[in-house]
Protein backbone atom coordinates (compact mmCIF):
# COMPACT_ATOMS: atom_id res chain seq x y z
CA UNK A 1 0.00 0.00 0.00
CA UNK A 2 1.11 3.69 -0.61
CA UNK A 3 -0.17 6.62 1.52
CA UNK A 4 0.03 9.39 -1.13
CA UNK A 5 -0.31 13.22 0.65
CA UNK A 6 -1.64 15.51 -2.59
CA UNK A 7 -1.14 18.93 -1.95
CA UNK A 8 -2.79 22.56 -3.30
CA UNK A 9 -0.11 25.46 -4.07
CA UNK A 10 0.15 28.25 -1.27
CA UNK A 11 -1.76 31.37 -2.23
CA UNK A 12 -0.17 33.16 -5.42
CA UNK A 13 -0.52 35.96 -7.93
CA UNK A 14 -3.63 34.65 -10.13
CA UNK A 15 -5.14 34.23 -7.27
CA UNK A 16 -5.32 37.78 -5.81
CA UNK A 17 -5.11 39.63 -8.98
CA UNK A 18 -7.82 37.61 -10.38
CA UNK A 19 -6.21 36.16 -13.70
CA UNK A 20 -6.14 32.81 -15.55
CA UNK A 21 -2.48 31.22 -14.19
CA UNK A 22 -2.98 27.94 -15.68
CA UNK A 23 0.75 27.23 -16.43
CA UNK A 24 1.83 30.91 -16.16
CA UNK A 25 4.46 31.19 -13.83
CA UNK A 26 2.64 33.49 -11.30
CA UNK A 27 4.40 34.14 -7.42
CA UNK A 28 3.48 33.04 -4.50
CA UNK A 29 2.41 35.68 -2.34
CA UNK A 30 3.30 37.08 1.21
CA UNK A 31 -0.04 35.44 2.77
CA UNK A 32 0.87 32.22 0.83
CA UNK A 33 4.41 32.25 2.40
CA UNK A 34 2.80 32.49 5.91
CA UNK A 35 0.66 29.28 4.60
CA UNK A 36 3.49 27.49 3.93
CA UNK A 37 4.85 27.57 7.10
CA UNK A 38 1.69 26.52 8.48
CA UNK A 39 2.13 23.67 6.12
CA UNK A 40 5.76 22.98 7.67
CA UNK A 41 4.80 22.64 10.76
CA UNK A 42 1.22 20.18 10.08
CA UNK A 43 4.40 17.88 8.10
CA UNK A 44 6.86 17.92 10.90
CA UNK A 45 6.43 15.00 12.12
CA UNK A 46 5.15 12.88 9.10
CA UNK A 47 7.44 10.56 7.91
CA UNK A 48 7.59 11.37 3.87
CA UNK A 49 10.06 8.99 1.58
CA UNK A 50 9.30 11.20 -1.50
CA UNK A 51 8.20 14.65 -2.60
CA UNK A 52 6.99 15.57 -6.00
CA UNK A 53 5.81 18.85 -7.59
CA UNK A 54 4.60 20.58 -10.77
CA UNK A 55 7.42 22.31 -12.08
CA UNK A 56 5.76 25.48 -11.81
CA UNK A 57 7.01 28.25 -8.96
CA UNK A 58 4.13 28.27 -6.88
CA UNK A 59 4.17 24.36 -6.28
CA UNK A 60 7.39 23.97 -6.07
CA UNK A 61 7.79 26.44 -3.07
CA UNK A 62 4.88 25.27 -1.73
CA UNK A 63 7.07 22.09 -1.55
CA UNK A 64 9.83 23.63 1.01
CA UNK A 65 7.42 22.88 3.68
CA UNK A 66 7.72 19.49 3.64
CA UNK A 67 11.89 18.93 1.46
CA UNK A 68 13.52 21.53 3.31
CA UNK A 69 12.75 20.30 6.93
CA UNK A 70 12.67 16.75 6.24
CA UNK A 71 15.90 17.54 4.33
CA UNK A 72 14.56 15.54 0.98
CA UNK A 73 15.50 15.98 -2.61
CA UNK A 74 12.20 17.64 -5.17
CA UNK A 75 11.63 15.79 -8.15
CA UNK A 76 9.30 18.36 -10.62
CA UNK A 77 7.58 17.34 -13.67
CA UNK A 78 4.95 19.05 -16.25
CA UNK A 79 2.41 15.62 -15.33
CA UNK A 80 1.31 17.86 -12.23
CA UNK A 81 0.89 21.28 -13.60
CA UNK A 82 -2.45 22.96 -13.93
CA UNK A 83 -4.77 22.76 -16.86
CA UNK A 84 -2.96 24.93 -19.61
CA UNK A 85 -5.53 28.02 -20.41
CA UNK A 86 -4.18 28.25 -24.39
CA UNK A 87 -5.67 31.83 -24.87
CA UNK A 88 -7.21 32.54 -21.49
CA UNK A 89 -3.39 33.10 -20.15
CA UNK A 90 -2.90 35.94 -17.95
CA UNK A 91 -6.44 37.38 -18.77
CA UNK A 92 -8.10 38.93 -16.04
CA UNK A 93 -11.27 36.64 -15.18
CA UNK A 94 -13.68 39.88 -15.59
CA UNK A 95 -12.62 39.94 -19.22
CA UNK A 96 -13.35 36.67 -19.62
CA UNK A 97 -16.40 36.50 -18.36
CA UNK A 98 -17.45 39.16 -20.79
CA UNK A 99 -15.28 37.89 -23.72
CA UNK A 100 -16.62 34.13 -23.53
CA UNK A 101 -19.61 33.81 -21.80
CA UNK A 102 -20.70 30.54 -22.40
CA UNK A 103 -16.88 28.95 -22.05
CA UNK A 104 -16.96 31.05 -19.05
CA UNK A 105 -20.04 29.41 -17.60
CA UNK A 106 -18.71 26.20 -18.99
CA UNK A 107 -15.52 26.27 -16.72
CA UNK A 108 -17.05 26.59 -13.44
CA UNK A 109 -20.03 24.26 -14.57
CA UNK A 110 -19.01 21.74 -16.97
CA UNK A 111 -15.36 21.78 -17.66
CA UNK A 112 -15.39 18.66 -19.85
CA UNK A 113 -17.40 20.81 -22.30
CA UNK A 114 -15.06 24.09 -22.03
CA UNK A 115 -13.01 24.37 -25.47
CA UNK A 116 -10.53 27.29 -25.70
CA UNK A 117 -8.29 27.90 -28.46
CA UNK A 118 -4.81 26.66 -27.29
CA UNK A 119 -6.39 25.32 -24.15
CA UNK A 120 -5.85 21.53 -22.87
CA UNK A 121 -8.97 19.40 -22.82
CA UNK A 122 -10.54 18.19 -19.63
CA UNK A 123 -9.81 14.73 -20.55
CA UNK A 124 -6.80 15.94 -21.14
CA UNK A 125 -5.62 16.73 -17.32
CA UNK A 126 -7.81 14.19 -16.01
CA UNK A 127 -5.79 11.57 -18.32
CA UNK A 128 -1.88 12.92 -17.18
CA UNK A 129 -2.87 13.35 -13.66
CA UNK A 130 -3.90 9.67 -13.39
CA UNK A 131 -1.41 8.08 -15.21
CA UNK A 132 1.28 10.06 -13.21
CA UNK A 133 -0.55 9.95 -9.74
CA UNK A 134 -0.94 5.27 -10.45
CA UNK A 135 2.74 5.48 -11.91
CA UNK A 136 3.89 6.79 -8.54
CA UNK A 137 1.64 5.07 -6.21
CA UNK A 138 3.09 1.56 -7.96
CA UNK A 139 6.27 2.91 -7.55
CA UNK A 140 6.60 3.67 -3.71
CA UNK A 141 4.65 0.47 -2.92
CA UNK A 142 5.27 0.52 1.41
CA UNK A 143 6.22 3.97 1.09
CA UNK A 144 4.78 7.59 1.76
CA UNK A 145 4.81 10.23 -1.13
CA UNK A 146 4.02 13.89 -0.92
CA UNK A 147 2.57 15.39 -4.26
CA UNK A 148 2.36 19.15 -5.08
CA UNK A 149 -0.32 19.87 -7.93
CA UNK A 150 -2.99 22.67 -8.85
CA UNK A 151 -7.05 23.57 -7.66
CA UNK A 152 -8.26 22.45 -11.11
CA UNK A 153 -6.20 19.32 -11.65
CA UNK A 154 -6.62 18.07 -8.34
CA UNK A 155 -10.26 18.53 -8.80
CA UNK A 156 -10.75 16.96 -12.07
CA UNK A 157 -8.32 13.86 -10.68
CA UNK A 158 -10.96 13.25 -7.72
CA UNK A 159 -13.99 13.18 -10.81
CA UNK A 160 -12.12 10.18 -12.33
CA UNK A 161 -11.39 8.62 -9.41
CA UNK A 162 -14.65 8.75 -7.43
CA UNK A 163 -16.68 8.65 -10.29
CA UNK A 164 -18.37 11.93 -10.56
CA UNK A 165 -19.55 13.44 -13.58
CA UNK A 166 -17.93 16.60 -14.87
CA UNK A 167 -21.36 18.70 -14.83
CA UNK A 168 -21.06 17.60 -11.15
CA UNK A 169 -17.38 18.15 -9.97
CA UNK A 170 -19.40 20.90 -7.35
CA UNK A 171 -20.46 18.26 -5.09
CA UNK A 172 -16.22 17.41 -4.17
CA UNK A 173 -14.64 20.20 -1.31
CA UNK A 174 -13.12 23.07 -3.06
CA UNK A 175 -9.54 22.65 -2.90
CA UNK A 176 -8.31 25.84 -0.86
CA UNK A 177 -4.40 26.89 -0.97
CA UNK A 178 -2.32 24.23 0.92
CA UNK A 179 -5.46 22.24 1.63
CA UNK A 180 -4.36 18.28 1.89
CA UNK A 181 -5.38 15.32 0.43
CA UNK A 182 -4.31 11.69 2.05
CA UNK A 183 -4.67 8.75 -0.41
CA UNK A 184 -4.64 5.11 -0.06
CA UNK A 185 -3.19 3.26 -2.88
CA UNK A 186 -3.48 -1.05 -2.70
CA UNK A 187 -4.67 -3.36 -5.54
CA UNK A 188 -4.82 -1.12 -8.50
CA UNK A 189 -7.14 1.11 -6.28
CA UNK A 190 -7.04 4.82 -5.04
CA UNK A 191 -9.44 5.09 -1.68
CA UNK A 192 -9.55 8.44 -0.27
CA UNK A 193 -8.18 8.80 3.57
CA UNK A 194 -10.01 12.64 3.37
CA UNK A 195 -9.48 15.64 1.27
CA UNK A 196 -8.92 19.33 0.77
CA UNK A 197 -8.47 19.36 4.74
CA UNK A 198 -6.75 23.31 5.22
CA UNK A 199 -7.33 23.35 9.28
CA UNK A 200 -2.96 23.54 9.60
CA UNK A 201 -4.42 27.55 8.11
CA UNK A 202 -6.63 28.05 11.28
CA UNK A 203 -4.25 26.54 13.94
CA UNK A 204 -2.88 29.39 16.09
CA UNK A 205 -3.58 33.29 16.96
CA UNK A 206 -4.15 33.88 13.32
CA UNK A 207 -5.79 32.25 10.62
CA UNK A 208 -4.39 32.54 7.25
CA UNK A 209 -6.82 31.36 4.52
CA UNK A 210 -9.07 33.91 2.67
CA UNK A 211 -12.58 33.67 2.45
CA UNK A 212 -13.75 32.78 -1.17
CA UNK A 213 -16.38 35.92 -1.15
CA UNK A 214 -12.88 37.77 -0.49
CA UNK A 215 -13.23 38.36 -4.24
CA UNK A 216 -16.90 38.99 -4.79
CA UNK A 217 -16.42 40.50 -8.23
CA UNK A 218 -13.96 40.44 -11.42
CA UNK A 219 -12.90 43.67 -12.71
CA UNK A 220 -12.34 43.74 -16.37
CA UNK A 221 -10.22 46.39 -18.23
CA UNK A 222 -10.20 48.46 -21.74
CA UNK A 223 -7.37 50.58 -22.70
CA UNK A 224 -8.09 54.09 -21.56
CA UNK A 225 -10.42 56.20 -23.74
CA UNK A 226 -10.87 59.61 -23.29
CA UNK A 227 -14.51 59.98 -24.67
CA UNK A 228 -15.65 56.63 -23.31
CA UNK A 229 -13.69 57.43 -20.06
CA UNK A 230 -14.54 60.93 -19.21
CA UNK A 231 -16.50 60.18 -16.15
CA UNK A 232 -13.63 58.38 -14.29
CA UNK A 233 -11.02 60.77 -15.88
CA UNK A 234 -13.20 63.74 -14.80
CA UNK A 235 -13.79 61.89 -10.64
CA UNK A 236 -9.84 61.28 -11.05
CA UNK A 237 -9.14 64.91 -11.95
CA UNK A 238 -11.67 66.41 -9.37
CA UNK A 239 -9.91 64.35 -6.37
CA UNK A 240 -6.36 65.43 -7.04
CA UNK A 241 -6.26 68.33 -9.33
CA UNK A 242 -5.10 66.93 -12.72
CA UNK A 243 -5.66 63.91 -15.38
CA UNK A 244 -3.67 60.49 -15.18
CA UNK A 245 -0.78 60.33 -17.69
CA UNK A 246 1.03 57.07 -18.25
CA UNK A 247 2.70 55.05 -21.17
CA UNK A 248 0.01 52.73 -20.43
CA UNK A 249 -2.99 53.07 -19.31
CA UNK A 250 -6.52 51.00 -18.55
CA UNK A 251 -9.56 51.73 -17.27
CA UNK A 252 -10.95 49.03 -15.09
CA UNK A 253 -14.82 48.07 -15.46
CA UNK A 254 -17.74 45.59 -13.30
CA UNK A 255 -19.56 44.31 -16.06
CA UNK A 256 -20.60 48.00 -17.40
CA UNK A 257 -20.01 50.21 -14.82
CA UNK A 258 -16.67 51.92 -15.19
CA UNK A 259 -14.91 51.81 -11.49
CA UNK A 260 -11.78 52.67 -11.41
CA UNK A 261 -8.00 53.77 -13.62
CA UNK A 262 -4.28 51.80 -13.93
CA UNK A 263 -1.66 53.60 -15.67
CA UNK A 264 1.96 52.90 -16.01
CA UNK A 265 5.31 53.96 -17.51
CA UNK A 266 7.77 51.64 -19.35
CA UNK A 267 11.64 52.53 -18.09
CA UNK A 268 15.16 51.30 -18.72
CA UNK A 269 14.85 48.33 -16.29
CA UNK A 270 11.38 48.72 -14.73
CA UNK A 271 8.00 49.62 -15.11
CA UNK A 272 6.70 52.37 -12.94
CA UNK A 273 3.17 52.32 -11.60
CA UNK A 274 1.68 55.97 -12.26
CA UNK A 275 -1.56 56.00 -10.74
CA UNK A 276 -4.15 53.12 -9.22
CA UNK A 277 -7.02 54.59 -9.15
CA UNK A 278 -11.00 53.43 -7.93
CA UNK A 279 -14.39 55.81 -7.13
CA UNK A 280 -15.05 56.06 -4.08
CA UNK A 281 -17.69 54.34 -3.46
CA UNK A 282 -15.74 51.29 -5.14
CA UNK A 283 -12.74 51.34 -2.54
CA UNK A 284 -12.44 48.86 0.59
CA UNK A 285 -14.02 45.92 -1.94
CA UNK A 286 -10.36 44.00 -2.36
CA UNK A 287 -10.03 45.88 -6.07
CA UNK A 288 -6.75 47.46 -5.42
CA UNK A 289 -5.00 44.21 -5.74
CA UNK A 290 -6.36 43.61 -9.30
CA UNK A 291 -5.70 47.37 -9.99
CA UNK A 292 -2.14 46.07 -9.15
CA UNK A 293 -1.93 42.57 -10.97
CA UNK A 294 -3.00 44.30 -14.07
CA UNK A 295 0.22 46.77 -13.82
CA UNK A 296 2.57 43.51 -13.23
CA UNK A 297 0.97 41.88 -16.07
CA UNK A 298 1.77 45.32 -18.35
CA UNK A 299 5.12 44.95 -16.80
CA UNK A 300 5.62 41.43 -17.91
CA UNK A 301 4.25 42.19 -21.13
CA UNK A 302 7.07 44.91 -21.56
CA UNK A 303 9.78 42.58 -20.35
CA UNK A 304 10.46 44.08 -17.25
CA UNK A 305 11.55 42.47 -14.53
CA UNK A 306 10.47 45.21 -11.58
CA UNK A 307 7.00 46.97 -10.69
CA UNK A 308 7.67 50.15 -9.12
CA UNK A 309 5.54 52.58 -7.15
CA UNK A 310 6.70 55.78 -5.78
CA UNK A 311 3.98 56.62 -2.57
CA UNK A 312 3.82 59.79 -0.46
CA UNK A 313 5.13 59.71 3.12
CA UNK A 314 2.84 59.13 5.41
CA UNK A 315 -0.15 57.43 2.94
CA UNK A 316 -1.59 54.15 3.17
CA UNK A 317 -0.11 53.43 0.06
CA UNK A 318 3.67 52.13 1.28
CA UNK A 319 1.47 49.84 3.69
CA UNK A 320 -0.84 48.50 0.68
CA UNK A 321 2.66 47.78 -1.31
CA UNK A 322 4.17 45.82 1.42
CA UNK A 323 1.07 43.50 2.23
CA UNK A 324 1.42 42.92 -1.46
CA UNK A 325 5.64 41.38 -2.10
CA UNK A 326 6.97 45.25 -2.38
CA UNK A 327 10.24 46.67 -0.67
CA UNK A 328 11.23 49.83 0.15
CA UNK A 329 14.42 50.99 -1.82
CA UNK A 330 14.30 54.74 -0.66
CA UNK A 331 12.74 57.38 1.46
CA UNK A 332 13.15 61.02 1.31
CA UNK A 333 10.48 63.60 2.44
CA UNK A 334 9.00 63.70 -1.12
CA UNK A 335 7.92 60.24 -1.03
CA UNK A 336 8.89 56.26 -0.25
CA UNK A 337 9.98 54.64 -3.63
CA UNK A 338 9.04 50.69 -3.18
CA UNK A 339 10.00 47.93 -5.76
CA UNK A 340 8.83 44.07 -6.07
CA UNK A 341 10.51 41.88 -8.55
CA UNK A 342 7.72 40.14 -11.26
CA UNK A 343 9.94 37.58 -12.35
CA UNK A 344 10.29 33.80 -11.20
Amino acid sequence: MTRIYLIRHAEAEGNVFRRAHGQSDGLVTNIGYGQIEKLKERFIDVHIDKVYSSDLTRAMETSAAITEPHGLALETTPMLREVDMGVWELMAWGDIAVDYPEMSAYFSTDPAHWVVEGAESYDGVVSRMVEFITQVAQRHDGETIALFSHGFAIRVFFCRIMGVASHEWHSIPYCDNTAVALLLYEDGKFSIEYQSDNSHLRRGEEAIVRQRTYFAENLRYMKLDTERDAGLLGAFSSEFGALPSADIGYAAYIADEPVGLVGVDVKGDCCEVKYMFLKPERRRHNFGVQLLGTAATAAREAERDILRITSPQGSGVSEFCLRHGFHIVSESGGGVVLEKSIRS
